[in-house]
């Protein structure tokens, strides 16, 4: 099973986010005259960091899973993403009338829309009661899920032209 453009796409822009990141950090980590400095900087890239990564890691870790073993029972996902998936009517609506050949891509990208979305849900519902630190660390984090969020939409949305 080769990859899709999909999982291409959505890997490639939060790969490039990611690196992005730890080479800010890393580079900071080689330096504790200017981390210190900078060190609101490493904090806000290091929570940013978690959120996405987070989605990277999830939808790499589906991709890998859903290659080694069959799992169409659980609509090509691990359980605990198939679970949040099952959630949403509209989701497996969409799975269910999608070509049999996109059905994995279907399930990825609506199962890590609604984490993402999950996740951003619980850090907003944490915003009323933060400090100000507490606050720029949910606000990173969230940041991170966006950004995420935006890069399954948009590779979503062009799956179909990068595969021509």
């Amino acid at each position: 099973m080769n990859d899709s453009t999909f999982y291409i796409l959505t890997i490639d822009a939060l790969s490039k986010e990611c690196k992005r990141l730890c080479d800010f950090t890393n580079e900071l980590d080689k330096n504790p005259a200017e981390k210190k400095k900078h060190i609101a900087e490493y904090k806000c890239a290091k929570y940013r960091y978690a959120s996405l990564s987070l989605i990277h890691s999830t939808v790499q870790n589906n991709q890998r899973c859903r290659k080694a073993h069959n799992l169409k029972e659980y609509h090509h996902l691990l359980l605990p993403f198939d679970e949040i998936l099952r959630k949403h009517r509209d989701y497996i609506a969409a799975y269910d009338s999608a070509p049999e050949d996109e059905k994995p891509d279907f399930s990825l990208y609506y199962a890590m829309t609604a984490f993402a979305q999950e996740e951003i849900e619980k850090l907003t519902d944490n915003m009323p009661l933060a400090t100000d630190w507490e606050r720029v660390e949910l606000e990173e984090r969230l940041g991170g899920f966006y950004f995420a969020k935006e890069c399954l939409d948009e590779a979503w949305n062009n799956r179909k032209e990068a595969s021509l």
